[in-house]
């Protein structure tokens, strides 16, 4: 109470600290928890599909249909098996407007394998054969279509092709946990493959769509079973090997699954664990400062405090109860700090869950109470135990006589603790400042294509059980939208796309060169104007058009793919191929490379037709991202989008009155790729400003203390002559020193851990000087500014009150 700054100071710092901490690490546990609720969770594993050339193969959580059947049948170590299936479609109840949703489609081991609360109806519906007209549906959905709860027998109808089909509920389940990696809100029954891809869908190798999952009997060996599985498919499977192909069958155990962010998917949500350690180190990072502040502040008041340990020394006071008092005193305010910053991290929740899309709640259970206890702990013996241990081995003699030097404890180490203190900030703001210019490099960066006033209308798809159908009837119905909107004034382009530029939609092929080797490239199935709207560049040839009817069987390809089939004159030669199935596609463009995916990524070979016939004849192996919905494309003709989503929306609803609208902006797809890295670098960002402002606060105090133990020299000084400015240049040498040297060992240490960080990007950012001259300049800013205002408040001061009594 007698030291209310330095109190303060101390109260503010480790509140922020400890609130800011406490809710990254419970979020990091959090993350850590996922999928450990499942009852089964040390047997379950989730399917992955290698593919790819060999020492360039990639792995995929979509597999081919055939596996679940497969493992259940061939292998003894496998107990149940399930798709994982995601598509997608018009819904609906009795009388109700269709709504688009996505659904999931499972076999019946899939609740044998899980362990999801069911709240009413039966627990496993699809565990018999004649569950064709079934479906599971969780309590929210029941809501949104029903308005209650308990909705079994009631009915849903779902487009599975040119009408709707009913099912009925038989399920409703608990909503999922927040921890669960797998969030479907809709289920239905293995049989539906049958109306959506055919009879044969469970004999398919080379065809994968959505996921699998699969549990393995207590004795079994992972290891053993990818071995067994290996071996099946080169007996079984042949021709699936090319002289320089991957095809292999690999099983992760659930546990690794949610912190796998590399195997992109939207078959179940992922986290980076790089970001969990990076959140966890900067929390760590403010909590030391927080922490230094508190140690430095006990270590330059040690005069002060000296004289108060001489004299319970003297009056027969124990070095363990010297110790225990001073001690006591870290623990008082390390516990009143917990309590504010408790607070602070309850205020602080929805901002972190709505940076990372999360929806996290403290909550007071036995694991956030030790992560809490456990900080308490850490935080009273990092910031109270040398200062303790220090003052209460002091000579009461020693102190008495005023013949004790402290200079080590108020100097030595507060000096370098005060520099580490301004090395942590400097680094973070040197963090914040290089990503900050990665995503404007991002942002800014030429893909190749126009962004700019485009809109994308999804068109839901027309099931069916042949991909040919289902795209070909789902672009007639595009079309026809596509002419309606075309006519109006504020739009001055449209087109069609299957797939949708940063949406991660193109679908994956393969074929067999005439030389063995396998070759992957990316596709679409577009309209003729879709080059012209994305004002694609093209390098030869020319775009497709609607006057010539045999560019309906043509493609354009891009620079990478002429590439890859080391094609001279791409317009004058034919895709060559082991069977030669591809020898009739006729190339009549090639486009300038764009990039039609992240910018994590090289730019791949892509091909784009008119007709999905064109490209399916001869594919050896088709992965299809995302889902068949065609895109139409809109490029406004002024900025009043109101305007033209009115006018879009009223010509959707001319059309098709009982289907929902729904549209986008190109620009923001494509900015949702670098999503996580722009979260990661905001955190980063308010990071640095806390550390900033924590470390101000401790310079702050530690030159008020310098100063105030200087008083007199400031008044001998300004008597013999010295002006204000003078004397504040003598105070800002030794603080900038300090500052100086946390700059220089702050700035390597960034450079190499963001280098670190930029390797994921095929397009990068040099840092650059620019940033650790603005890092410096920073950094001596604030030095100055604090160490100014107080040595010019101490020279205005009057000598005759600081040398009155000498």
């Amino acid at each position: 109470m007698k030291y209310k700054l330095y109190t303060g100071i101390n109260l503010v710092g480790l509140s922020v600290g400890l609130g800011i901490s406490t809710l990254i690490f419970i979020f990091v546990q959090h993350e850590n928890s996922f999928d450990d609720f499942h009852e089964n969770k040390d047997h379950i594993t989730r399917g992955l599909w290698e593919s790819g050339e060999v020492g360039n193969a990639s792995i995929s959580a979509s597999t081919p249909l055939a596996l679940p059947d497969v493992l259940k049948e061939e292998f003894d170590e496998v107990k149940y098996a399930t798709h994982y299936i995601n598509t997608g479609g018009l819904i609906k109840a009795e009388g109700q407007q269709s709504i688009e949703e996505s659904y999931f489609i499972i076999s019946g081991d899939f609740f044998e394998i899980f362990s999801f609360e069911t709240l009413y109806g039966s627990s496993n519906p699809f565990g018999n054969n004649e569950t064709n007209s079934k479906v599971v549906i969780t309590e929210t959905m029941a809501q949104k279509f029903f308005g209650k709860s308990d909705v079994v027998g009631e009915t849903l109808l779902f487009q599975l092709g040119a009408s709707y089909e009913p099912f009925k509920v038989a399920s409703v389940l608990k909503d999922l946990p927040n921890n669960s990696s797998l969030n479907f809100q809709i289920l239905l029954p293995e049989q539906v493959l049958k109306t959506i891809a055919g009879d044969d869908y469970n004999t398919r190798w080379f065809n994968t769509f959505g996921g699998s999952f699969v549990q393995l009997k207590p004795e079994a060996s992972i290891n053993n079973l990818e071995a067994g599985i290996a071996q099946y498919i080169d007996k079984t499977l042949p021709e699936r090997s090319a002289d320089d192909a991957v095809f292999n069958i690999l099983l992760q155990p659930i546990e690794q699954m949610h912190l796998d962010s590399e195997i992109h998917t939207d078959l179940v949500s992922s986290t980076n664990p790089k970001l969990l350690w990076i959140l966890s180190g900067v929390s760590m990072l403010i909590l030391l400062i927080a922490c230094i502040n508190f140690t430095t502040l006990s270590i330059g008041r040690s005069a002060t405090r000296a004289k108060e340990v001489g004299v319970r020394k003297t009056m027969g006071a124990l070095h363990k109860q010297l110790f225990g008092q001073f001690m006591m005193e870290s623990v008082i305010i390390t516990v009143v700090s917990a309590l504010i910053g408790l607070v602070i991290a309850n205020l602080l929740q929805p901002v972190l869950n709505d940076l990372f899309g999360k929806s996290l709640q403290i909550s007071f259970g036995p694991e956030q109470i030790l992560i809490i206890v456990g900080l308490l702990f850490v935080i009273t013996f990092i910031a109270g135990a040398y200062p303790a241990l220090f003052l209460s081995q002091l000579k009461p003699i020693a102190i008495l006589k005023n013949n004790l030097n402290v200079n080590f404890g108020k100097q030595g180490l507060r000096k370098f603790l005060l520099g580490f203190q301004l090395f942590l900030s400097l680094f973070l703001i040197a963090c914040t400042l290089i990503m900050y210019k990665q995503m404007q490099t991002i942002k800014n960066y030429d893909l190749g294509f126009t962004t700019d006033q485009i809109l994308l209308v999804n068109v839901p798809a027309i099931p069916d059980q042949d991909f040919t159908k289902i795209i070909s009837n789902s672009f007639e119905k595009a079309e026809k939208y596509r002419r309606t909107i075309a006519q109006e004034a504020s739009i001055e382009k449209t087109a069609i796309g299957n797939a949708t530029n940063g949406a991660n939609t193109w679908w994956q092929g393969g074929i067999v060169g005439k030389d063995g080797s396998m070759r992957y490239f990316e596709f679409s199935f577009v309209g003729v104007n879709y080059a012209d709207l994305l004002d694609l560049d093209f390098v030869a040839g020319r775009n497709f058009s609607a006057d010539i009817p045999s560019d309906s069987n043509a493609i354009i390809i891009n620079q990478a793919f002429a590439d890859m089939m080391n094609m001279e004159n791409p317009l004058e030669q034919r895709i060559e191929t082991k069977g030669d199935e591809y020898a009739d596609k006729r190339i009549i463009g090639v486009m300038k490379d764009f990039h039609h995916a992240a910018l994590y990524s090289e730019i791949k070979p892509v091909i784009i037709a008119l007709k999905p016939a064109t490209l399916f004849e001869g594919l050896f192996s088709l992965n299809i991202n995302g889902g068949t919905n065609p895109t139409v494309f809109v490029k406004a003709s002024s900025n009043n989008f109101t305007q033209v989503i009115d006018k879009l929306k009223s010509s959707w609803n001319n059309l098709y009155p009982e289907e929902p609208f729904t549209f986008s902006f190109l620009d923001e797809v494509v900015q949702q790729q670098y999503e996580a890295d722009q979260q990661l670098g905001k955190m980063v960002g308010m990071a640095a400003l806390v550390a900033i402002i924590i470390a101000s606060m401790g310079l702050f105090a530690l030159a008020s203390l310098a100063i105030s133990g200087r008083l007199k020299e400031i008044g001998i000084r300004k008597v013999m002559g010295a002006s204000a400015f003078n004397i504040s240049v003598l105070f800002n040498k030794e603080f900038l020193k300090i500052t100086v040297i946390g700059v220089v060992a702050a700035l390597p240490v960034s450079y190499w851990l963001m280098n670190e960080w930029l390797k994921q990007f095929e397009v990068k950012t040099a840092p650059g000087l620019g940033v650790f001259v603005l890092t410096v300049l920073l950094g001596v800013f604030f030095t100055i500014l604090i160490v100014s205002v107080q040595t010019i408040n101490a020279s205005l001061t009057n000598p005759i009150k600081t040398l009155k009594d000498e």
